[in-house]
């Protein structure tokens, strides 16, 4: 049985492409799939919400993520992470310091914004830290001619941002992810 991206809350973007705003914060989750393995931005603000995604990509791909972007260190984007045993993840340059014993930071932004004490320390308990780290560009291949550049930003909306640039396939467009660097949901912000 095919599902559409839409009946499960995604917008298609492209083939193989697509992209989830998340409840709460806003955040957007992004979903490229190759022919070998797929690529998942963002992960969440809980592990709740990251076993979630890993279902949907799941039921959408018919198959498993293979490798996780995270664009910046904030709890909405980072605390799903755990909900994909397995997977290779990738942060910024310097993200993986940070995270290291970061949790009790992440836990107490997570309840500032109104995620449930006992949901946010579980989440912040398995907190993935990214094993390879992106200085520059790093070029993933997905399989069946679908790449992803990841590109180390540095400093901008965190002290740690990470694009995703996926290449339009036969003559689509071309889809940026960026985390928070683009937003239209919330106040204007820059820096740690």
């Amino acid at each position: 049985m095919d599902i559409a991206w839409e009946d499960l809350g995604w917008e298609r973007l492209g083939d193989g492409v697509g992209r989830r705003r998340l409840p709460g914060w806003d955040a957007t989750a992004g979903l490229v799939a190759g022919t070998a393995r797929a690529l998942l931005y963002d992960t969440g603000s809980t592990l709740r919400e990251g076993v979630e995604l890993r279902r949907q990509a799941e039921a959408l791909l018919g198959r498993r993520v293979t490798h996780i972007a995270l664009s910046h260190p904030h709890f909405d984007h980072v605390l799903g992470t755990a909900a994909f045993a397995g997977v290779q993840v990738y942060g910024s340059a310097g993200l993986p310091a940070l995270l290291r014993g970061g949790e009790q930071e992440l836990y107490a932004s997570a309840v500032a914004h109104g995620v449930a004490e006992d949901e946010a320390a579980g989440s912040a308990d398995t907190l993935v830290v990214p094993g390879h780290e992106v200085r520059g560009e790093r070029t993933l291949d997905l399989g069946g001619g679908r790449q992803v550049v990841l590109a180390d930003l540095g400093s901008a909306h965190s002290g740690h941002d990470l694009a995703a640039l996926v290449p339009g396939a036969a003559g689509g467009p071309a889809v940026v992810f960026c985390g928070d660097l683009v937003e239209e949901s919330g106040e204007p912000q820059a820096g740690p």
